[in-house]
């Protein structure tokens, strides 16, 4: 009951404040523990950590920029429950994969989570984003959580800059990642840029007349697009581009998608422009898809008939 309520008086930004001083994110966390196998405890408590992790004066649906690099987070180092707080967050997520609500909510809390640098470093390196990516596959025809997770990627895939090591954010980063994993959020992002790149674009078939998450696909393709080695997966995964291009023709009324869909086509193009034969090749697997969507519609047609 106590869970329920809390993010009803969390709203507030003075309530919220006066619940990030007191630890309030170590007691939630401590529940998620002693009760494990409580999907509507776990499903409240993620709604009360997207609460507690939005900026006091925030709106909903903020994206991660610079600004926000040394803003404090909202996991207190040498907490009580025995294991870090996003550890704890990535095993609820997988117990639970099945739950729609519960699944929709902890993507929600990744997106205000991923807002503060170095929780979004031990995000990633503790498998946010095959987290956000499970749910959309468990979850493929709900666009709850399909939009919640495209949001939480769009933060999640952009590269961070280095922190000193001395510094108070690489010690949260240390102190949530510990011993389990010790790739960097380098090798993360590298290992995970093509099973994400395939689910935007699933997402975005699935979903072609919802105009919110054919905007945060957009968006997320466009931050894949400013690392240049990134741009061999999203030329060569199936539909990518011509989808980011349909989404320029059918939306012209949604100003963040235009500019986000034009940067990612101009990114490539540059890179189709400075490789003659990568171009050629590009050339002639769009012509191939094209001509299998004229006889796969033919079929059908004859099909019909």
């Amino acid at each position: 009951m106590c869970m329920h309520v809390l993010p009803i008086l969390l709203e507030d930004d003075e309530q919220r404040t006066t619940a990030q001083h007191a630890g309030l994110t170590d007691i939630v966390l401590r529940a998620m523990v002693l009760f494990p196998n409580n999907a509507d405890l776990h499903t409240s408590a993620f709604h009360t950590l997207v609460l507690l992790a939005r900026p006091i004066g925030g709106k909903e649906g903020m994206i991660f920029y610079r600004a926000m690099v040394n803003a404090s987070g909202i996991f207190n180092i040498g907490s009580n429950t025995g294991k870090s707080g996003i550890a704890i967050m990535m095993d609820s997520m997988k117990r639970f994969s099945s739950n729609e609500k519960l699944q929709a909510m902890s993507c929600w809390s990744m997106v205000n989570i991923a807002l503060i640098q170095s929780q979004k470093i031990a995000l990633v390196r503790l498998g946010g984003i095959s987290a956000a990516g499970n749910a959309m596959m468990q979850h493929p025809s709900s666009p709850d959580v399909q939009f919640r997770a495209l949001f939480a990627l769009i933060n999640l895939v952009i590269p961070s800059e280095n922190l000193p090591e001395n510094s108070l954010e690489a010690d949260i980063i240390r102190e949530q990642v510990g011993e389990v994993n010790q790739n960097s959020e380098t090798d993360m992002l590298d290992e995970s840029v093509e099973f994400v790149t395939n689910l935007v674009v699933v997402a975005m078939k699935n979903f072609c007349s919802n105009m919110a998450i054919l905007n945060r696909a957009c968006l997320v393709l466009h931050n894949l697009s400013l690392n240049v080695k990134y741009h061999n997966v999203l030329l060569w995964t199936p539909n990518c581009y011509q989808m980011v291009e349909w989404c320029i023709e059918n939306y012209k009324q949604d100003k963040v998608l235009q500019q986000s869909a034009r940067g990612t086509l101009q990114r490539l193009q540059m890179t189709l422009s400075n490789d003659e034969t990568l171009r050629l090749n590009f050339a002639e697997t769009i012509r191939a898809q094209q001509q299998s969507v004229v006889e796969n519609a033919m079929n059908n047609n004859q099909e019909n008939e």
